[in-house]
């Protein structure tokens, strides 16, 4: 029972900081910003919904970038080198949750002729899960500057 008490207490911990908090705000934008335009483009706009999707997809990455950063998880980096390093990881790894909802739609759409938007939204339940687990442990990991000087020493 003590396990048990430990694990939620753990799990409760985790789900109400600061950096967990965060993200869900600056996700649920990040998603709003994915769907509006790709609403905005495929619908208003009459865009095909593949087009309207790389365009939102990649306008949502940019903004999650930048609040993931400041905001999120309050990645500084010491140097040129360390921010475009970062910035190749975020790449790759929004990149691969980019595939995931480019490919995810087409899919859905094309070979299960499921609803376009009903699609959309599924879609970004798994993207925002992913890209939580890839920018804190791949992309946005805490630079240990003292581990750094003993190695130097």
């Amino acid at each position: 029972m003590d396990k048990i008490k430990k694990l939620i207490a753990k799990i409760l911990k985790k789900v109400f900081s600061r950096e967990f908090i965060t993200y869900g705000v600056f996700g649920v934008l990040t998603t709003l910003v994915n769907i509006l335009i790709f609403k905005l483009l495929f619908e208003n706009l009459a865009i095909a919904y593949g087009i309207a999707n790389i365009i939102a997809v990649l306008a949502a990455k940019v903004f999650a970038y930048i609040t993931n950063k400041l905001f999120v998880f309050r990645s500084h980096c010491a140097n040129v080198k360390e921010l475009l390093l970062e910035i190749v990881k975020y790449v790759f790894a929004r990149g691969f949750t980019g595939l995931i909802d480019i490919f995810g739609m087409f899919f859905a759409v094309e070979l299960l002729h499921a609803d376009e938007m009903i699609t959309k939204y599924i879609i970004q339940v798994i993207v925002i899960i992913l890209n939580y687990i890839l920018g804190k442990k791949v992309v946005f990991k805490k630079h240990d500057r003292s581990k750094k000087a003993e190695e130097a020493v």
